[in-house]
């Protein structure tokens, strides 16, 4: 079958903060790179996300009892994903088949021609899914159920990674070469905080570095960063006064920063 995936996920424990005698002890663990880097495994292209889900509720009901799932949460999760397949493929389809034929018999009948008696179209929906015994609804807020589910079946003792990838909940590798982080930046201000939130991929590798420069100040190192995000919380240089703060990252593994700077990043921050 194919593999979803979509964008990737990575997360662990923060290293340390601004405090630059840190790096001898980060230096002191012995990490190392994930082996094998994934995607996200939901599809980020909505047309195939019907299949996905689709797919999702045959392999619940499959793998049910390897993992093993207690039967009404099996039966919910098949109910969701059902829905959502319905829902993002043949329902939505014909909604918008229907308004480009509703949008053709308003140009007939504001502008046709011909003798025969103008009738407007009624929208046929096709049938609903059948729903597995006791489930007679899905409420909303599917979506959201399917996502910590699919964390449950993760947890659960007969969890593989071969099951994870049949049932499409495992993203497939990501062989793409990121040479340089990617990040974001948001300015956070209240309090008496002047917070600049660095949101940052790091694609598989252990960390990042993160360095900034303001004022007529040269660039300096902030830390060394595997939680995200990394949050600046220095105090403004002048109280009261706006700065202008530019940062730049770069990968951080195995005690030593190494791979190409991203591209210089500013924002303001004030009172």
């Amino acid at each position: 079958m194919a593999l979803w995936s979509s964008g990737a996920i990575w997360s662990s424990n923060q290293i340390w903060g601004p405090s630059s005698p840190a790096v001898s002890t980060l230096r002191n663990n012995k990490n190392k790179r994930s082996t094998m880097k994934r995607k996200y495994f939901y599809p980020a292209d909505f047309f195939e996300r019907p299949e996905w889900h689709s797919n999702l509720a045959a392999k619940l009901q499959l793998y049910a009892a390897a993992l093993p799932l207690p039967a009404a949460e099996v039966n919910e999760g098949v109910a969701d994903n059902l829905y959502l397949a319905y829902g993002l493929g043949v329902w939505i389809n014909n909604v918008r088949e229907y308004a480009l034929s509703c949008t053709s018999l308003l140009d007939t009948l504001t502008r046709g021609t011909g003798g025969e008696p103008f009738v407007f179209s009624t929208c046929t929906a096709t049938a609903l899914p059948t729903l597995p015994v006791g489930i007679t609804e899905v409420l909303p807020g599917a979506l959201d159920r399917t996502f910590k589910l699919v964390q449950q079946i993760k947890t659960r003792p007969g969890y593989t990674e071969a099951i994870g990838l049949d049932m499409g909940i495992i993203g497939e590798e990501d062989t793409t070469e990121h040479s340089m982080p990617e990040f974001t930046l948001k300015t956070e201000q209240g309090m008496g905080c002047h917070c600049v939130k660095v949101r940052y991929k790091k694609f598989g590798h252990y960390a990042v570095a993160v360095y900034s420069k303001r004022g007529a100040g040269g660039w300096e190192l902030l830390g060394i960063s595997s939680d995200n995000p990394y949050e600046d919380e220095r105090p403004l240089l002048v109280a009261g006064q706006p700065e202008v703060r530019e940062y730049k990252l770069r990968f951080w593994d195995s005690g030593a920063e190494n791979g190409d700077w991203t591209d210089v990043a500013s924002t303001t921050v004030s009172v």
